[in-house]
Protein backbone atom coordinates (compact mmCIF):
# COMPACT_ATOMS: atom_id res chain seq x y z
CA UNK A 1 0.00 0.00 0.00
CA UNK A 2 3.00 2.20 0.76
CA UNK A 3 4.15 2.30 -2.66
CA UNK A 4 0.54 2.57 -3.93
CA UNK A 5 0.61 5.79 -1.96
CA UNK A 6 3.62 7.45 -2.99
CA UNK A 7 3.52 6.98 -6.81
CA UNK A 8 -0.49 7.75 -6.55
CA UNK A 9 0.40 10.80 -4.14
CA UNK A 10 3.94 11.87 -6.94
CA UNK A 11 1.57 11.95 -10.13
CA UNK A 12 -1.18 14.32 -8.04
CA UNK A 13 1.95 16.76 -7.26
CA UNK A 14 3.18 16.54 -10.64
CA UNK A 15 0.08 16.97 -12.56
CA UNK A 16 0.00 13.40 -14.41
CA UNK A 17 -3.04 12.79 -13.00
CA UNK A 18 -4.90 15.99 -13.84
CA UNK A 19 -7.66 18.32 -11.74
CA UNK A 20 -10.85 16.62 -12.05
CA UNK A 21 -9.51 13.42 -13.65
CA UNK A 22 -11.58 10.16 -13.19
CA UNK A 23 -9.09 7.87 -11.46
CA UNK A 24 -8.74 4.36 -13.22
CA UNK A 25 -7.79 1.77 -10.36
CA UNK A 26 -7.45 -0.40 -12.92
CA UNK A 27 -5.34 1.01 -15.32
CA UNK A 28 -3.15 2.43 -12.04
CA UNK A 29 -2.67 -1.56 -10.75
CA UNK A 30 -1.62 -2.47 -14.41
CA UNK A 31 0.83 -0.03 -14.49
CA UNK A 32 2.50 -0.16 -10.99
CA UNK A 33 1.98 -3.79 -10.94
CA UNK A 34 0.09 -4.22 -7.76
CA UNK A 35 -3.15 -5.60 -7.29
CA UNK A 36 -6.20 -3.39 -6.77
CA UNK A 37 -7.00 -4.15 -3.00
CA UNK A 38 -3.82 -2.19 -1.94
CA UNK A 39 -4.38 0.21 -4.73
CA UNK A 40 -7.59 1.13 -3.43
CA UNK A 41 -6.66 1.51 0.03
CA UNK A 42 -4.30 4.10 -0.94
CA UNK A 43 -6.82 6.07 -2.76
CA UNK A 44 -9.07 5.97 0.47
CA UNK A 45 -5.82 7.18 2.35
CA UNK A 46 -5.29 9.83 -0.31
CA UNK A 47 -9.26 10.81 0.04
CA UNK A 48 -9.14 10.99 3.23
CA UNK A 49 -6.25 13.58 3.02
CA UNK A 50 -8.14 15.84 0.63
CA UNK A 51 -5.93 15.24 -2.69
CA UNK A 52 -8.29 12.37 -3.71
CA UNK A 53 -12.11 12.44 -4.36
CA UNK A 54 -14.11 8.97 -3.59
CA UNK A 55 -17.72 9.17 -5.76
CA UNK A 56 -20.92 8.46 -4.00
CA UNK A 57 -21.54 5.88 -6.78
CA UNK A 58 -17.84 4.13 -6.94
CA UNK A 59 -14.70 5.26 -7.83
CA UNK A 60 -12.35 8.34 -7.12
CA UNK A 61 -11.42 11.63 -8.93
CA UNK A 62 -8.72 13.68 -8.65
CA UNK A 63 -9.36 17.01 -6.74
CA UNK A 64 -10.17 20.03 -9.09
CA UNK A 65 -8.22 22.66 -9.14
CA UNK A 66 -10.32 25.77 -8.96
CA UNK A 67 -10.55 29.19 -7.84
CA UNK A 68 -12.83 28.53 -4.53
CA UNK A 69 -10.37 26.28 -3.51
CA UNK A 70 -7.44 28.17 -4.51
CA UNK A 71 -8.79 31.32 -2.44
CA UNK A 72 -9.63 29.04 0.17
CA UNK A 73 -5.93 27.63 0.64
CA UNK A 74 -4.49 30.81 0.78
CA UNK A 75 -6.97 32.29 3.09
CA UNK A 76 -5.77 29.42 5.32
CA UNK A 77 -2.43 29.63 4.12
CA UNK A 78 -1.90 33.26 5.86
CA UNK A 79 -3.45 32.52 8.90
CA UNK A 80 -0.85 29.51 9.51
CA UNK A 81 2.12 31.04 8.21
CA UNK A 82 1.71 33.65 10.73
CA UNK A 83 1.11 31.40 13.62
CA UNK A 84 3.73 29.07 12.31
CA UNK A 85 6.83 31.63 12.17
CA UNK A 86 5.83 33.61 15.32
CA UNK A 87 6.15 29.77 17.33
CA UNK A 88 9.29 28.78 15.60
CA UNK A 89 11.14 32.28 16.05
CA UNK A 90 10.01 31.25 20.03
CA UNK A 91 10.66 27.33 20.07
CA UNK A 92 13.17 26.94 17.27
CA UNK A 93 16.67 24.53 18.91
CA UNK A 94 20.13 25.51 17.38
CA UNK A 95 20.04 22.30 15.84
CA UNK A 96 16.59 23.01 14.17
CA UNK A 97 18.45 26.06 12.59
CA UNK A 98 20.76 23.98 11.00
CA UNK A 99 18.10 21.79 9.50
CA UNK A 100 16.19 25.11 7.93
CA UNK A 101 19.15 26.26 6.26
CA UNK A 102 19.78 22.55 5.15
CA UNK A 103 16.51 22.76 4.11
CA UNK A 104 16.89 25.90 2.55
CA UNK A 105 20.26 24.19 0.12
CA UNK A 106 17.90 22.21 -1.34
CA UNK A 107 15.49 24.69 -3.00
CA UNK A 108 18.49 26.72 -3.83
CA UNK A 109 19.76 23.99 -5.61
CA UNK A 110 16.22 22.86 -7.63
CA UNK A 111 16.29 27.03 -8.40
CA UNK A 112 20.11 26.38 -9.61
CA UNK A 113 18.94 23.47 -11.87
CA UNK A 114 15.50 25.07 -12.77
CA UNK A 115 14.09 21.39 -11.75
CA UNK A 116 10.13 22.20 -11.36
CA UNK A 117 9.11 19.40 -9.24
CA UNK A 118 12.76 19.61 -7.33
CA UNK A 119 12.02 23.24 -6.31
CA UNK A 120 7.95 22.71 -5.30
CA UNK A 121 9.01 19.54 -3.40
CA UNK A 122 11.84 21.08 -1.65
CA UNK A 123 9.79 24.27 -1.00
CA UNK A 124 7.18 21.84 0.73
CA UNK A 125 9.37 20.05 2.71
CA UNK A 126 11.06 23.14 4.14
CA UNK A 127 7.82 24.79 5.00
CA UNK A 128 6.63 21.27 6.69
CA UNK A 129 9.82 21.62 8.94
CA UNK A 130 8.78 24.89 9.99
CA UNK A 131 5.81 23.34 10.92
CA UNK A 132 6.91 20.30 12.60
CA UNK A 133 9.56 22.70 14.67
CA UNK A 134 6.47 25.27 15.55
CA UNK A 135 5.92 21.72 17.96
CA UNK A 136 1.59 22.63 17.28
CA UNK A 137 0.26 18.82 15.72
CA UNK A 138 -3.00 20.77 15.00
CA UNK A 139 -0.53 23.33 12.77
CA UNK A 140 1.43 20.92 11.83
CA UNK A 141 -1.83 18.63 9.95
CA UNK A 142 -3.19 21.70 8.43
CA UNK A 143 0.14 22.76 6.93
CA UNK A 144 0.56 19.77 5.53
CA UNK A 145 -2.71 19.94 4.25
CA UNK A 146 -2.33 23.01 2.85
CA UNK A 147 1.97 22.34 1.79
CA UNK A 148 0.23 19.46 -0.32
CA UNK A 149 -1.81 21.34 -2.08
CA UNK A 150 1.06 24.28 -2.99
CA UNK A 151 3.47 21.83 -3.94
CA UNK A 152 0.79 20.87 -6.93
CA UNK A 153 0.02 24.55 -7.31
CA UNK A 154 3.71 25.25 -6.73
CA UNK A 155 4.58 22.47 -10.10
CA UNK A 156 1.75 23.76 -12.22
CA UNK A 157 3.59 27.59 -11.66
CA UNK A 158 7.09 27.24 -11.82
CA UNK A 159 7.68 25.40 -14.99
CA UNK A 160 6.54 21.99 -14.78
CA UNK A 161 3.40 22.92 -17.03
CA UNK A 162 5.10 25.44 -19.07
CA UNK A 163 7.89 26.48 -20.76
CA UNK A 164 10.60 28.14 -18.26
CA UNK A 165 10.38 31.87 -18.64
CA UNK A 166 13.55 33.56 -17.53
CA UNK A 167 12.93 36.49 -16.97
CA UNK A 168 9.75 36.06 -14.82
CA UNK A 169 11.25 33.10 -13.11
CA UNK A 170 14.01 34.00 -12.26
CA UNK A 171 12.91 37.35 -10.81
CA UNK A 172 10.78 35.65 -8.73
CA UNK A 173 13.23 32.79 -7.31
CA UNK A 174 15.64 35.54 -6.55
CA UNK A 175 12.71 36.86 -4.00
CA UNK A 176 11.64 33.24 -2.55
CA UNK A 177 15.22 32.78 -2.15
CA UNK A 178 15.84 36.07 -0.25
CA UNK A 179 13.05 35.27 1.45
CA UNK A 180 13.84 32.35 2.51
CA UNK A 181 17.40 33.62 4.09
CA UNK A 182 15.82 36.46 6.14
CA UNK A 183 12.98 34.37 7.57
CA UNK A 184 15.16 31.73 8.75
CA UNK A 185 17.59 34.35 10.04
CA UNK A 186 14.46 36.16 12.32
CA UNK A 187 14.01 32.86 13.61
CA UNK A 188 17.74 32.02 14.79
CA UNK A 189 17.39 35.96 16.29
CA UNK A 190 14.16 34.85 17.97
CA UNK A 191 12.10 37.65 16.48
CA UNK A 192 8.37 36.26 16.26
CA UNK A 193 7.29 39.72 15.10
CA UNK A 194 9.89 39.95 11.78
CA UNK A 195 9.35 36.36 11.42
CA UNK A 196 5.77 36.62 10.84
CA UNK A 197 5.89 40.08 8.43
CA UNK A 198 8.51 38.32 6.14
CA UNK A 199 6.12 34.73 6.29
CA UNK A 200 3.00 36.77 5.09
CA UNK A 201 5.10 38.71 2.63
CA UNK A 202 6.43 35.38 1.24
CA UNK A 203 2.90 33.86 1.01
CA UNK A 204 1.69 37.07 -1.20
CA UNK A 205 4.79 36.30 -3.41
CA UNK A 206 3.59 32.74 -4.13
CA UNK A 207 -0.16 33.65 -4.57
CA UNK A 208 1.11 36.88 -6.84
CA UNK A 209 3.25 33.83 -8.94
CA UNK A 210 -0.19 31.45 -9.19
CA UNK A 211 -2.32 34.32 -10.16
CA UNK A 212 0.04 35.92 -12.72
CA UNK A 213 0.03 31.90 -14.10
CA UNK A 214 -3.49 32.09 -14.08
CA UNK A 215 -4.08 35.22 -15.85
CA UNK A 216 -1.82 34.26 -18.22
CA UNK A 217 -3.31 31.05 -19.10
CA UNK A 218 -7.09 32.37 -19.80
CA UNK A 219 -8.20 34.36 -16.50
CA UNK A 220 -10.62 36.82 -17.30
CA UNK A 221 -10.16 38.91 -13.83
CA UNK A 222 -7.49 39.39 -11.63
CA UNK A 223 -7.85 40.94 -8.12
CA UNK A 224 -4.53 41.13 -6.10
CA UNK A 225 -6.36 43.05 -2.84
CA UNK A 226 -6.11 41.83 0.13
CA UNK A 227 -5.71 38.41 2.01
CA UNK A 228 -8.37 36.56 -0.13
CA UNK A 229 -8.74 36.35 -3.83
CA UNK A 230 -12.24 37.36 -4.83
CA UNK A 231 -12.84 38.16 -8.63
CA UNK A 232 -10.65 35.62 -10.41
CA UNK A 233 -12.58 33.30 -12.72
CA UNK A 234 -11.06 30.56 -14.77
CA UNK A 235 -12.48 28.06 -16.62
CA UNK A 236 -12.15 24.40 -16.54
CA UNK A 237 -11.12 24.59 -20.32
CA UNK A 238 -8.60 26.71 -19.97
CA UNK A 239 -6.77 24.76 -17.10
CA UNK A 240 -7.22 21.45 -18.97
CA UNK A 241 -5.48 22.73 -21.73
CA UNK A 242 -2.69 24.79 -19.98
CA UNK A 243 -2.17 20.86 -18.21
CA UNK A 244 -1.88 19.16 -21.38
CA UNK A 245 0.20 21.46 -22.92
CA UNK A 246 2.65 20.92 -20.52
CA UNK A 247 2.30 16.96 -20.64
CA UNK A 248 2.81 17.45 -23.77
CA UNK A 249 6.42 19.48 -23.33
CA UNK A 250 7.24 16.61 -20.54
CA UNK A 251 7.00 13.92 -23.57
CA UNK A 252 9.15 15.44 -26.20
CA UNK A 253 11.71 16.52 -23.97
Amino acid sequence: MERAYAEIKARYMTLRLAPGEWVDDMQLSQELGLSRTPLREALFLLASEGLIQAQAGGGFTVRPLDIAGISSLFEAHIVTAKAIARLVAIRALPEEITELREADALVNDGIRRRSAPDIAEANAALHNLEARIARNEYLSALAARIYDEGQRLGYLAFGGAEDWNASRLDDHFTRVSHDHSALIDAYQDRDPEKAETIAVSHVRLFRERILTYIASSGADEVDLGGDVMTSVHLTTEDLQRAIADGKRREASA
